[in-house]
């Protein structure tokens, strides 16, 4: 119930704002219907929809009081079912850590590519996502990243011609 409400109001957050940045988008062309921001604005709406259904669904359950053929309330199953995801996180708390952590190092990695270069901040965060993830051996963290940026490189910037922030390359 409460991670259907979530993923809900999330949805339309998304949509909204998904919404706003489409609809500044410039028309090219004459077409006034498929646009650039057409794609987009078929995305929010798709997600505001979505968003609108699982809405009414949690809100159906909870007012009929029932769920499926069992006796107890669906909230009140609900209730126990988040106790019970809640002692299990707090039983691994490493993958708790991970799981907070991981996200924390891709947000860092977006904020550093432009002033660190690619480089650098891709070895670092591929390496430190490594080591997060449990990987220990020194052979895999030297070559894992170079490979990987090597790759990137080669197929990014040279053959496809994409704009990479490069400090060294």
């Amino acid at each position: 119930m409460i991670g259907n409400v979530i993923t809900s109001v999330l949805l339309l957050i998304a949509s909204v704002y998904i919404y706003i940045e489409s609809i500044q988008m410039p028309m090219l062309g004459g077409l006034a219907v498929a646009g650039p921001s057409f794609f987009p604005l078929c995305c929010a709406a798709f997600f505001t929809v979505t968003a609108v259904i699982l809405m009414g669904t949690e809100i159906y359950r909870v007012m009929s009081g029932k769920y499926g053929t069992e006796e107890i309330s669906y909230f009140h199953r609900e209730l126990y079912r988040a106790a019970q995801l809640k002692n299990k996180i707090s039983s691994n708390m490493r993958g708790l850590f991970r799981m907070i952590l991981i996200p924390a190092l891709m947000i860092a990695y977006g904020i550093a590519l432009r002033p660190v270069g690619f480089e650098i901040s891709t070895w670092i965060f591929l390496d430190l996502t490594m080591l997060v993830c449990g990987e220990k051996r020194w052979k895999r963290l030297v070559f894992i990243p170079a490979a990987a940026i090597a790759f990137v490189y080669l197929v990014f910037v040279r053959f496809l011609r994409v704009s990479v922030p490069m400090q060294f390359l």
